[in-house]
């Protein structure tokens, strides 16, 4: 049996439009789905789905140490422009600004300056009741309203940054290391667990150049390429060194890292009851606190 799904595609040009979407959404009993640049989030396309592009919605201004944006707008191109101007959007997101605070999207810069929840001072969103400021928005993934403007400070920019690399594979060893990195306080601080190798690949950056031997030294910022969320999991920590070395002692996991400051581990495991000690949820999905405001936020349940 072929079952055909309905999807209606809209690209509204303003905030008005958004609600006269969700409106008549509503009216109509359909689902609403919201999609920025298409590249981050994989959500199950459902029967009747009317789902909201923000590719109109593409304008943002930089003044004053802040960027106004459109949830639309390019964040690569904003980081261009600020960096024109010597300013730092501190994160290294390759999609629209909506989707980096739909995700609430981490980055190793997160290490001085924090998620998209601490350097955003505020988000409008719309829902069934109309337009909402307030940055609860951030990290919902869409759950119960479109993002649709935001103000995001921005910082001055680093002159050189110098990333020191180095592979480990002994804990105690891994852990004085780490301590030592973290009090020279660097500007960003990768770890990743190789579960094939059991090594602690450390990967840290400083705007000034601390000696460090045993470490490759370069210019830049620590970077991860991911092809898929498949099999992956957020696994809340405390204390992120103990922690970091718990999870890898007791999950067998082929990869893991995190980014210190953040005190979420991004976990790949075959099977997630490998993580029933620890407290988890999965990366393609937003943490559970969520679905408790929808309840309040999104009271008609369209958004999906």
């Amino acid at each position: 049996m072929i079952k055909i799904i309905f999807v209606i595609e809209v690209n509204p040009a303003d905030e008005n439009e958004v609600f006269q979407i969700i409106s008549e959404s509503k009216r109509e009993n359909k689902k609403v789905g919201i999609r920025g640049f298409g590249a981050h989030t994989k959500r199950e396309i459902k029967p009747d789905i009317v789902i909201v592009t923000t590719e109109r919605l593409n304008n943002f201004e930089i003044s004053d140490n802040k960027v106004i944006a459109d949830s639309g707008a390019d964040v690569k191109k904003i980081r261009e422009e600020a960096s024109q101007k010597d300013l730092l959007l501190p994160s290294i997101y390759d999609g629209s600004i909506g989707g980096l605070l739909a995700l609430n999207e981490i980055s190793s810069l997160s290490t001085a300056y924090g998620t998209p929840w601490n350097f955003t001072e505020w988000v409008d969103f719309i829902t069934t009741f109309g337009k909402i400021r307030w940055r609860i928005v951030i990290g919902s993934q869409g759950l119960f309203g479109v993002i649709t403007k935001a103000s995001l400070r921005l910082y001055e920019r680093p002159n050189k940054v110098f990333i020191y690399e180095r592979g480990i594979t002994d804990k105690r060893e891994f852990k004085h290391e780490l301590r030592k990195l973290i009090g020279l306080k660097p500007i960003a601080l990768l770890v990743e667990y190789e579960g094939d190798s059991k090594t602690f690949e450390v990967h840290a950056s400083y705007i000034t150049q601390p000696e460090l031997e045993g470490y490759s030294k370069d210019e830049g910022i620590p970077m991860i390429s991911e092809v898929s969320d498949k099999n992956s999991y957020i696994v809340e920590v405390g204390d992120f060194v103990e922690d970091f070395i718990s999870v890898a002692e007791r999950v067998s996991s082929y990869y893991m890292y995190g980014i210190y400051g953040v005190n979420l581990l991004k976990v790949y495991v075959t099977d997630d009851s490998l993580l029933k000690d620890f407290k988890y949820y999965p990366r393609n999905k937003p943490h559970p606190v969520f679905y408790k405001l929808k309840r309040i936020l999104d009271f008609y349940n369209i958004f999906t």
